[in-house]
């Protein structure tokens, strides 16, 4: 017998978590310091970094050292050995930027630390970004990840693939992606348009000049098999062309009972040398989901959370014949060429092609007993085909002993969007101890919606000045256009009254000084056009409706130094956006008021010695919604899901006395986040999980070959990781083993 569902009382924020490892941090940074005083700059290496000269043109002397092997040879970025650090980013259309000089908060998950850590999603593979929160789960209706960043959604569908805009409603794949940058914050300047939370960039694998072979093979999310292939090299021995192909198959059951996923990925990139100066790329990219049994989002119980404990994330709470199916199409061909002395161009675009169609349990009216009704929504097929491109100019000049580099041009997506209308059928009375099993009922005809049309276009120049080795600046101005359209389905005809087109110019201005080569402190502001975005809420009577465009605007202020072998940062900001919530009188998702964010961003990568490496950090952060005089209630309360604290911490220790042994922990921890904006709002507790895992690396027969095991969860904490407006709770993932082996030829 059960004792029905336990209730969660709002417990007050707890901070922990956070202090511990803000502890570990500072012990790390103690240990780090000394080699800091023998080391100007520890030895990451970055194949592709452009070297400057100095403002006033003269080419300075080369001192000629003694250096030691791992000076002469350092680890490549981004590479374990290296603590997982990289030199460098892309900061958007000012293209490749030392870390350290750029004056935003641009943080760079590595491929192998993916790798290394079992991950297949993007909110695993993002797991030791301290800034980062989970938000949406692969493995319900949508099919996506989703994250937040500063308390705001990141990228929302919009995401960056080698700095385009890669649209997708559908899964991400890691397996062709190189390393993830997020950019925290506004990206208005750098991209025209892009989600207030931040931009989120996948760098696709890239072609290599010499032979690559890779094999890899593995188990993942509860008995999801996989086999993936790697491939690069010059075609047919000419070092003009070469290529990258990834290739991968997956299927399983998850770890939800009952629940399968299949797919299959084939990526391929190619470069052309045309000539010394100019370089031709193409790539194609090509996947297939199937997934059923998705999970089932819980109710709230009479507006209160209920505890986690009472659940079981392996139980399947809807139907085991609900899906979601999906394939999408990538395209994309580039450029880049040094003109002349003076001017480099940089040109890409890139066509996808994707639909999804899906259906999926909706659970409503939970007790405290456990019981509650199921109903069934069924989703027509879904598509959407995107085009993206940029064209930048880059130059470089010196003036007054001032070295001016500007970057010019034009950045633009557009995207066609057509759906049809959900359809809703009651199925009947369940409950969580005993969930019931019902047939899919027959949907009726698929019914579709008038397509729209949404087009981001913007014309940006920006500058970076060095005045010196100490101070710079970056000064920059993006005219942006926003145009949404929509047709009737039945005539073709625009819809009067249904579209609109905005401009807006916004500034971005930075002033960046070093009082050390190896510290450098920055202040930044940046404004930004956002889209006002597709309501997202089944609660909604507007729910698909695309809301008014809006200007948010952030400042920011941060020190980024190197500690030795580690990178820390640190930066403040303050930032705002349009308020959005569903209100309650009439069932309208709104834009009133404003939400403002501001906090303190603390993280710390790389090696604290030769054998140990760390990452993490942690989030400190006020949010509240202010000027809503519509429903004043919500005034001064936390926004929905923004959790005012995280941290997190992952280590690496290379065994001393076992060869190729290395073991790894992680520690996450997100604050409370409310589940409304209620006068008394309601919230989902904090939680804690914890990870481990083992790594034997060995070079038998000439061939490197890698054993992996790592468990995400290990205690099997029960905790919400997220409450969707008109939906309910998502279950955090159980106790998750990952197993891969990988040979290198």
């Amino acid at each position: 017998m059960n004792g029905g569902i336990k209730m969660h009382t709002n417990p007050k924020s707890m901070k922990p978590v956070i202090y511990s490892t803000a502890l570990a941090l500072l012990v790390a940074w103690g240990i780090a310091a000394p080699a800091a005083a023998a080391e100007t700059q520890p030895a990451v290496q970055d194949s592709q970094a452009e070297v400057r000269t100095p403002p006033d043109g003269d080419v300075p002397l080369t001192e000629v050292e003694v250096q030691d092997e791992k000076e002469q040879n350092p680890p490549q970025e981004g590479s374990a050995a290296s603590g997982y650090r990289y030199r460098t980013g892309q900061a958007g259309p000012l293209g490749k930027m030392v870390l350290k000089d750029t004056p935003f908060s641009l943080h760079v998950t590595s491929g192998e630390l993916i790798e290394n850590r079992g991950a297949h999603t993007e909110s695993e593979a993002l797991k030791t970004n301290p800034t980062v929160a989970t938000l949406m789960e692969s493995n319900t209706y949508s099919s996506l990840s989703r994250v937040m960043v500063r308390g705001f959604t990141a990228a929302d569908q919009s995401d960056l693939r080698d700095g385009l805009v890669d649209r997708s409603f559908t899964y991400v794949p890691l397996e062709n992606v190189e390393r993830i940058e997020v950019l925290n914050g506004l990206s208005g300047f750098l991209y025209g348009f892009s989600a207030v939370g931040g931009s989120v960039n996948y760098i696709s694998k890239q072609p290599v000049s010499q032979p690559l072979t890779s094999l890899a093979t593995g188990l993942y999310g509860g008995g999801i098999q996989y086999i993936h292939a790697d491939l690069g090299g010059s075609v047919a021995g000419n070092s003009r062309i070469t290529y990258r192909l990834n290739a991968y198959r997956e299927n399983g059951g998850t770890y939800i009972e009952n629940s399968s996923q299949d797919r299959s990925l084939i990526a391929v990139a190619v470069n052309y040398q045309l000539s010394p100066a100019t370089l031709l790329k193409a790539d194609y990219f090509h996947q297939d989901v199937t997934m059923r049994g998705l999970a089932a989002y819980i109710p709230l119980v009479n507006g209160q959370v209920p505890s986690a404990d009472s659940f079981d994330a392996a139980r399947q709470y809807g139907q085991s014949w609900t899906h979601n199916d999906s394939e999408k199409t990538l395209m994309g061909i580039g450029l880049e060429s040094k003109l002349n002395d003076n001017f480099k161009l940089r040109a890409a675009y890139r066509y996808g092609d994707m639909w999804r169609r899906y259906d999926y349990i909706q659970p409503s009216g939970l007790t405290a007993a456990g019981s509650y009704q199921e109903r069934y929504v069924y989703t027509p097929t879904q598509y959407e085909d995107t085009h993206s491109a940029y064209l930048l100019f880059d130059t470089a000049f010196t003036t007054a002993k001032i070295r001016h580099d500007i970057t010019f041009g034009y950045w633009g997506t557009s995207f066609r969007y057509k759906r049809g209308a959900d359809q809703f059928y009651t199925l009947g009375p369940s409950n969580i101890y005993g969930p019931s099993a019902y047939s899919r009922p027959a949907a009726g005809a698929d019914v579709f919606q008038n397509p729209s049309a949404t087009e981001y276009e913007s014309f940006m120049v920006g500058d970076r000045i060095t005045i010196n080795p100490a101070w710079s600046a970056l000064l920059g101005v993006n005219r942006a256009r926003l145009t949404y359209k929509t047709w009737d389905i039945n005539t073709g005809n625009p819809v009067s009254g249904a579209g609109y087109t905005n401009y807006k110019t916004t500034p971005s201005v930075a002033l960046v000084y070093k009082p050390h080569p190896n510290v450098a402190t920055y202040v930044s502001y940046m404004q930004g056009l956002e889209s006002g975005g597709y309501v997202n809420n089944a609660g909604a009577v507007n729910n698909g409706a695309l809301l008014p465009p809006y200007v948010s605007d952030q400042w920011e202020a941060g020190v980024k130094a190197t500690m030795g072998n580690m990178d820390v940062t640190a930066a403040l900001f303050r930032m705002n956006k349009a308020n959005g919530y569903l209100d309650p009188a009439d069932s309208i998702y709104k834009q009133e008021g404003k939400e403002i964010h501001q906090g303190l961003e603390v993280t710390a990568t790389g090696k604290v010695n030769e054998r140990l490496t760390l990452i993490g950090g942690f989030t400190l952060m006020k949010a509240k919604i202010i000027e809503n005089k519509s429903n004043p209630v919500q005034n001064g309360k936390v926004p929905v899901n923004v959790p005012e604290q995280m941290a997190k911490a992952y280590l690496e220790y290379k065994m001393p006395k076992v060869s190729g042994v290395t073991v790894s922990a992680g520690v996450n921890y997100f604050g409370r986040r409310p589940v409304d904006t209620n006068a008394t709002q309601a919230y989902m507790p904090g939680a804690t999980t914890f990870d481990a895992g083992i790594r034997y690396v060995t070079a038998g027969k000439g061939h490197k070959t890698t054993y992996n095991l790592y468990v995400s969860n290990i205690f099997n904490k029960s905790y919400w990781s997220y409450y969707r407006s008109g939906d309910g709770l998502l279950l955090g993932a159980p106790r998750m083993v990952s197993l891969s082996a990988k040979v290198e030829f």
